[in-house]
C-alpha cells in the first residue's frame, strides 16, 4: 500500500477506537487545565470575582489523524449584593459550549452545553479557607457521516488500496445519539491575608466527578455502552519566590474505568509594572512545564492584565506514537476576558 493509503486506513481505524471502544478517549482533553475551569471542575464557577468570558482552542496529532476541540465558557458571579465585593462573595453560575471534531474529513463530531452552579462556604471571616461546591448539567450530541469512511472489505488486493466501487459489508448501523451528562465538584481554597514574610501564598485541592448518571453513549443502534465515572482530583501550592516572582507545584490524576493519567506540572509567574495604562498598570508573565505520564511533555506561556489573559501550549508526544514521522504534536491556545469592575490579577497557580 502507499504511504497516502495507509495513512488514511490508520486514521479510520483510530477515529473508530474514539468512540466504539477506546475508554480512554470518551473526554476531551486539555493541556491548559486551569485556563478551562469549567471542564476541570464545575466548582471553579465559584472562584471568578468578576463576569469572565474565555475560550479554548486544541488541535491534536493533525497530521497524523486530525482531532479539534474547541471551548467556550461565560461565568458570572454571584454577591449578596454589589457593595459586598469581596468578602460578598456567594457563588457563580457558569455555561459552556464545546466542539469536538475527529477523523480525516471530520467524521466524527460532539457537540455540548452545559450549565453550572457553584456555592462558596468560608470557614472564617476574612474567607482565608473557602470550600467551593459545584454542580453540572447539560446535553450532549455525537454524530458521525459514514459516508467518506473506508472499510477493510472495500480492500482491493489488484490496486492495493481501498476501493470506493466495492460496496461495504462490514458498515455499522450508526445513529445520532444525544444524551444528559451530569457532574459534581468540590474545592478547597487556602488563601492566606499576604504578608511581609510570607512564603506560601496558596494551597489549594479539588475533586470532581463526571457522568454521574452513566449515559449511554452507543451510536451503533440496539447497543448499550454506559460512560463510566470520571473522577478527576487536582492539587497545588503557591509560593513566594522574590518581591515580583511567585512559584508553584501542581498536579493532576484522573481515573475512569480502571484508568489513570497522572500530569505534574510547575509554574513560574513574573509580576511587573507598566506606567501611562491603566490597562496594564499591573501584568503577569507566567511560564509553566507538565509532564503528562507516558504521554506528553507540555510547556506553556501566558501572559495576563487585570482585564484579559492569553496563553499558548504545546505538547510533545512521549509515547510509542513518537516514532510515527506523520507528525503527532499538539498546540492550544487559549483567551480570556472581563467585563465588569475588575481588580489585580493574581497568581492562583
Amino acid at each position: 500500500m502507499s504511504k497516502v493509503n495507509s495513512k488514511k486506513i490508520l486514521g479510520v481505524f483510530i477515529t473508530l477506537l474514539f468512540f466504539i471502544s477506546g475508554t480512554k478517549a470518551q473526554d476531551a482533553v486539555f493541556s491548559q487545565f486551569y485556563n478551562s475551569t469549567l471542564y476541570l471542575n464545575p466548582s471553579l464557577a465559584g472562584i471568578e470575582e468578576d463576569f469572565i468570558f474565555t475560550s479554548n482552542f486544541r488541535e491534536q496529532w493533525g497530521s497524523l489523524i486530525p482531532y479539534y476541540t474547541s471551548q467556550v465558557s461565560v461565568i458570572m458571579p454571584i454577591y449578596d449584593s454589589k457593595h459586598s465585593k469581596p468578602l460578598g462573595h456567594k457563588g457563580g453560575v457558569g455555561l459552556s459550549l464545546y466542539n469536538d471534531m475527529a477523523g480525516l474529513n471530520e467524521n466524527f463530531k460532539t457537540i455540548g452545553a452545559t450549565g453550572n452552579f457553584a456555592y462558596n462556604l468560608p470557614l472564617d471571616p476574612k474567607h482565608v479557607n473557602v470550600i467551593y461546591f459545584g454542580v453540572q448539567g447539560g446535553f450532549i450530541q455525537k454524530r458521525i457521516d459514514t459516508s467518506t469512511l473506508e472499510w477493510g472489505s472495500q480492500y482491493n488486493p489488484y490496486l492495493g488500496a481501498s476501493d470506493a466501487t466495492i460496496i461495504p459489508t462490514d458498515n455499522l448501523d450508526f445513529r445520532n445519539k444525544a444524551y444528559l451528562d451530569i457532574g459534581s465538584g468540590v474545592f478547597w481554597w487556602h488563601n492566606p491575608v499576604p504578608s511581609e514574610n510570607q512564603k506560601v501564598l496558596s494551597i489549594n485541592s479539588g475533586l470532581s466527578v463526571a457522568h454521574m448518571n452513566n449515559p449511554n453513549e452507543s451510536m451503533i443502534i440496539d447497543d448499550l455502552h454506559r460512560l463510566p465515572l470520571l473522577y478527576k482530583y487536582h492539587g497545588g501550592i503557591v509560593f513566594k519566590m522574590g518581591v515580583h516572582l511567585t512559584g508553584s507545584v501542581n498536579v493532576l490524576v484522573a481515573y475512569q474505568n480502571s484508568t489513570s493519567q497522572q500530569n505534574f506540572g510547575s509554574y513560574l509567574t513574573y509580576r511587573f509594572f507598566a506606567s501611562g495604562s491603566e490597562l496594564f498598570a499591573e501584568n503577569f508573565v507566567r511560564l509553566g512545564a507538565w509532564y503528562r505520564v507516558k504521554d506528553a511533555a507540555i510547556m506553556l506561556t501566558e501572559f495576563e492584565t487585570k482585564k484579559f489573559k492569553v496563553g499558548f501550549s504545546y505538547d510533545w508526544n512521549t509515547s510509542t506514537l513518537r516514532y510515527n514521522n506523520l507528525g503527532i504534536n499538539t498546540y492550544e491556545v487559549y483567551f480570556g476576558i472581563k467585563f465588569s469592575q475588575y481588580g489585580p490579577p493574581k497568581s492562583r497557580y
